[in-house]
């Protein structure tokens, strides 16, 4: 929700891209928040040239009683992705083969820095009003504000660089709220061994980029199923008023080029087991899911909450990639009635 409702705001407004100038290649920070469309998580990045290393950690909330934590390691020169989900011990680490020169914007805010600020701007047409100079957890940055049927919201670009150190947006109550920021930034060396790769990882054939994956588990010498899931399209979720705690039903299509079994799995939140679904052909099938919600009394009386569902095709084995193919979130509120 966070990364949807961002860009909801930012479009609002009439946004320059900020000049960029020569951008570093070896650094180090925090992200907290970071952007997300599961919950709130925090992001912990170390990059040295060609090499990248990002723990993401989503800590437990109401809903989500234990905590995700995974690491992912880039190696651009290579083109391999490692990732390792620390948090589930049964998931096998993985890697592949990885086509872009960078990491995915949505976790690098400085080599994606320029995408980023074009996206939350509608590629450059709106315009922004500069309304400061502010040094932000020792970052020199330029603020400024941007209106939005919700309210006015603001972004802080790096003085140099042009990258977004923090964003804020109206919430559900009208008040500005923290969508994204940077912390803790250094332009130290990170120490070698943080870029060392996981031992005994699986390799997942096909490509991941910065934009997205396509993976079959296994490798050259797993059982392929030589088809793929192409498509995954979550419905509108309609907001809920009603007694508590809420029981929301989510309902997806998704769509394969070919026969096997799909597993997917639907995430607002909290994230629900996952289920499979048979194709006996090429084509798309509707899935569905419930979740419950409870609005505690300290988060207030409304919650905010974002959906999404992935799908992967499973190999002969039942094993899949630890990607798939993402759908669009839909954004939905829970009111309980006291």
């Amino acid at each position: 929700m966070r990364k949807t409702f961002l860009i909801l705001i930012l479009l609002a407004g009439p946004v320059m891209l900020r000049a960029q100038t020569a951008l570093p290649t070896t650094y180090s920070y925090s992200e907290d928040p970071a952007l997300s469309i599961i919950a709130p998580t925090q992001v912990t990045l170390h990059r040295d040239g060609p090499k990248e290393f990002i723990e993401q950690v989503i800590p437990p909330s109401p809903g989500r009683p234990t905590e995700f934590r995974s690491h992912i390691l880039y190696d651009f020169q290579a083109h391999k992705i490692w990732t390792k989900v620390l948090s589930e011990p049964g998931t096998p680490c993985s890697v592949m083969e990885y086509a872009s020169s960078a990491a995915p914007a949505e976790f690098d805010f400085i080599s994606g820095g320029a995408d980023l600020v074009k996206e939350f701007t509608n590629d450059g047409k709106n315009i922004p009003q500069t309304i400061g100079k502010e040094v932000l957890n020792g970052i020199p940055t330029t603020v400024e504000e941007v209106g939005s049927p919700q309210g006015k919201g603001k972004i802080w670009l790096a003085d140099q660089g042009g990258f977004p150190v923090k964003v804020m947006g109206p919430g559900a109550d009208g008040k500005l709220e923290t969508i994204i920021e940077i912390k803790q930034l250094s332009f130290a060396k990170p120490p070698a061994s943080v870029f060392t790769p996981p031992a005994g990882c699986q390799a997942i054939g096909g490509e991941a980029t910065a934009n997205g994956v396509h993976a079959e588990i296994g490798g050259d010498s797993g059982e392929k199923t030589g088809f793929s899931v192409t498509n995954v399209t979550l419905k509108p979720i309609p907001n809920y008023i009603g007694a508590c705690p809420a029981h929301v039903t989510m309902m997806a299509t998704i769509t394969t080029d070919g026969p096997g079994t799909v597993w997917y799995q639907f995430g607002a939140g909290q994230q629900n087991p996952g289920k499979t679904v048979k194709f006996t052909a090429a084509g798309t099938q509707t899935v569905s899911d419930g979740m419950t919600f409870t609005v505690e009394p300290k988060f207030g009386d409304d919650l905010g909450a974002s959906a999404a569902v992935m799908a992967v095709m499973e190999d002969k084995q039942g094993g899949h990639a630890l990607f798939g193919k993402s759908s669009n979130n839909s954004d939905f509120s829970v009111h309980c009635r006291r």
